[in-house]
């Protein structure tokens, strides 16, 4: 009787497997390699001929093999790494199927020389297919070298579908690339026949990656650190000046091995979404540490890619981390006011030549305030065009000055001020005389005053007191009003306006299904709306929309937000934040009045972090005086 189920022959299944584990020289490289890593090599040198089809050589410093040990490595499914199920769900080594050697000896011909070092001597081992192992006694050095000759002599069909030799080679450069990031604690040396490729020695991250990608970078490195409640991020991103117009720069290692995630590289370029081109793709190294029961490595033949427990939170992870890393950069540098304190902040103005003591005024030369010489008060000056009456008092006191006076609240008097007013006065005047203990809380310090000005309507330039500095005047305000409305919501506090005539707004099925879920927090917003057949009723909308957009304002919050869902993978109210921010932000080409532009600036540094808008991009950019000077060629 003749049976059409049987088992495959040892050597076509081990085939098949390499058909998985081995589709090209690289492959052979990177699982070699991975096993040398799990077995603790400090060095690693790995020399290629023919672009691995003719020799792939592998030599490590690890635990090396014991002659039992040697003769099972060739065997499917032998490992060291996985003795358990438990062990499948919290895998920290590289390699750990058990097929990498078994596969590549089906395809090629393999030698392994290994020694421990308790051992006085070590062990060879040569494999070719249809052919049993053979072992047996070799001088040789604590490790393990590898030698893979002839990839798929046996297999034609395989052979004939690899790429030319540049190719080839392209794919085990990049992958040597790839571990010399991810353990820079590791030395490399690679070698293309007798070139050498390069020879990395044991540094930290920044120092391996300007070694890789030379000296121009070690300055275009912004470092990453952060850490949340079920991963860590750190690393490097490049400055926009390292971006490339395709991926080869951008690596992930998640606890220590290579992977690529779509998502993820998303979540890198979303902070550098509007400092790059369209098609320009920014240059990261990213180490990923996290739970090994929150990840799978195992749904992949190459462990090119993982699956995550929870990839959003990952995803929300990284871009946080990146975000923060732009906003401390010198891309987004943090600037200070300056304290703008005059040496002598006063000056004496006597309103007529026959003028008393109490007839002289103090004038603060910064603020424009007017402090009588009793100091009894103190009062903003302006000149009144439009009030006749003060225009005619203050005509009596002076031919040549139209003060309206204005009483505010007595507050301190700064250390500051009254050094300088003692230095400018001296205190033997009959004001110094007159000045009793209890009036020292009339004054307060001059108020910080920024020198502000507009660029095509575009950006806010503030100078500060080491240069100047560029605010993005969109940016900045959704900054603000994106934390307005976080704080509205979470608050429960509706920060809204009525409108003195509703306004009716048709919603379609899915801006309606959007309103539904969101109008409790709409409502928080400051919006005042509700719904009859579709139709909209808007009675009340938040401060910051500005009449005769309320339509329009709530259109596009809704779209927003549907956009960001899909995108921003943040909670409701964070997303609903943002999107509120985006659209009712100042615009870009809207003219802004200098008391806006003050205005705009106190309100964004009153926020949490005023120098990255909600979806990662910068707000404010530093430059110093010193840059320049560099480039008008100053010298000091």
């Amino acid at each position: 009787m003749n049976n059409r189920i049987h088992i495959l022959p040892e050597y076509i299944a081990n085939q098949i497997a390499a058909g998985e584990v081995v589709q090209r020289p690289e492959s052979v490289v990177k699982e070699l390699v991975e096993n040398s890593m799990d077995a603790g090599a400090e060095q690693i040198s790995v020399v290629v001929r023919g672009s691995g089809k003719q020799l792939i050589h592998i030599n490590d410093n690890g635990s090396g093999m014991s002659r039992d040990d040697l003769a099972l490595s060739t065997k499917r499914h032998a490992t060291s790494k996985i003795q358990t199920v438990q062990d499948l769900e919290r895998i920290m080594t590289l390699g750990f199927r058990g097929e990498a050697l078994a596969s590549i000896g089906a395809v090629a011909h393999l030698e392994i020389r290994t020694r421990r070092q308790e051992d006085e001597i070590g062990w060879k081992l040569t494999a070719e297919p249809l052919k049993d192992d053979a072992i047996e006694p070799f001088k040789s050095e604590k490790g393990t070298q590898i030698f893979v000759r002839n990839l798929f002599f046996n297999v034609p069909a395989r052979k004939k579908f690899l790429r030319s030799d540049l190719t080839e080679f392209r794919h085990i450069s990049e992958t040597m690339l790839k571990f010399s990031l991810a353990r820079p604690d590791i030395r490399f040396t690679f070698y293309d026949a007798d070139s050498l490729i390069f020879d990395v020695k044991p540094s930290t991250l920044e120092q391996r990656i300007v070694a890789l990608m030379g000296e121009r970078s070690a300055s275009q490195l912004i470092p990453v650190e952060f850490t949340a409640l079920l991963a860590k991020v750190s690393g490097f991103v490049g400055q926009p000046s390292m971006a490339k117009q395709s991926r080869s720069g951008q690596y992930f290692f998640l606890n220590g091995r290579a992977i690529t995630n779509r998502a993820l590289t998303h979540a890198v370029f979303f902070p550098f979404e509007h400092l790059l081109d369209k098609n320009s793709h920014p240059f990261f190294v990213l180490n990923i540490e996290i739970d090994a029961e929150k990840v799978d490595v195992n749904v992949h033949p190459q462990k090119h890619e993982v699956k995550f427990d929870d990839e959003r939170m990952v995803y929300n992870t990284i871009q946080q981390a990146v975000a923060e890393a732009l906003q401390r950069s010198n891309l987004v540098r943090e600037a200070h006011f300056r304290e703008q304190v005059a040496e002598a902040p006063f000056e004496k103005v006597q309103l007529s030549p026959s003028s008393t003591p109490n007839d002289i005024l103090l004038v603060n030369r910064l603020t424009g305030e007017i402090i009588n010489s009793s100091m009894q008060e103190r009062q903003p000056a302006k000149v009144s065009e439009n009030n006749p009456q003060s225009s005619s008092q203050s005509t009596s006191k002076t031919s040549h000055l139209s003060l309206e006076y204005k009483t505010s609240q007595k507050q301190t008097f700064g250390i500051a001020q009254q050094t300088a007013f003692d230095a400018l006065f001296g205190t033997s005047t009959s004001i110094a005389q007159n000045h009793e203990p209890e009036k020292e809380q009339l004054f307060e310090s001059p108020q910080v005053q920024m020198t502000v000005w507009q660029l095509h309507n575009k950006y806010v330039f503030v100078q500060t007191d080491k240069g100047v500095m560029v605010i993005d005047q969109h940016n900045a305000h959704e900054r603000i009003l994106y934390e307005r409305a976080l704080k509205a919501m979470n608050e429960q506090f509706a920060n809204g306006q009525k409108l003195l005539f509703p306004v009716k707004v048709l919603l379609n099925s899915s801006e309606k299904a959007l309103f539904d879920e969101l109008s409790a927090d709409l409502e928080r917003l400051g919006f005042d709306i509700t719904i009859n057949d579709g139709i909209a009723e808007v009675r009340g909308v938040p401060l910051d929309v500005h009449a005769g957009e309320e339509e329009q304002a709530l259109k596009e919050i809704l779209s927003q937000y549907e956009e960001f869902q899909q995108i921003r993978h943040s909670d409701s109210r964070d997303n609903l934040a943002a999107s509120f921010g985006c659209k009712a932000a100042i615009k870009t080409g809207q003219r802004l009045s200098e008391s806006e532009m003050r205005k705009l600036v106190e309100d964004l540094f009153a926020t949490s972090t005023p120098y990255v808008c909600p979806h990662g991009r910068p707000v404010v950019i530093d430059f110093p005086l010193g840059e320049f000077d560099r480039r008008f060629g100053r010298t000091s």
